[in-house]
C-alpha cells in the first residue's frame, strides 16, 4: 500500500530514536513527502504536538518511515 502526500496517519508502535521515545503509539501524524526505492517506499511524517516531551509542544518530524510503522486513518 502506497501513501499519498498528505494523508493522514498514527503510528503503529512507539517510535524511537535510541532509547528515546519520540512519538507514541497511535499519534496522529501527516505524510509530508515519500521516498521511493528499489525495495519499498519510505515516508517523511511530520506529526502532532507530542505534549510529553519537555522541550515544548512541536512537532515532530521524523524520516526513514515505512508502512509497518504508519497507518492510514
Amino acid at each position: 500500500m502506497t501513501l499519498r502526500t498528505l494523508s493522514t496517519v498514527h503510528a503503529l508502535h512507539d517510535l524511537q530514536r535510541g532509547r528515546h521515545t519520540l512519538v507514541k503509539h497511535g499519534s496522529h501524524g501527516k505524510v509530508v513527502d515519500s521516498h521511493p526505492n528499489w525495495g519499498a517506499t519510505t515516508y517523511t511524517v511530520e506529526f502532532e504536538s507530542v505534549p510529553f516531551q519537555t522541550a515544548g509542544n512541536n512537532p515532530v518530524t521524523l524520516n526513514g518511515l515505512t508502512t509497518g510503522d504508519v497507518d492510514p486513518d
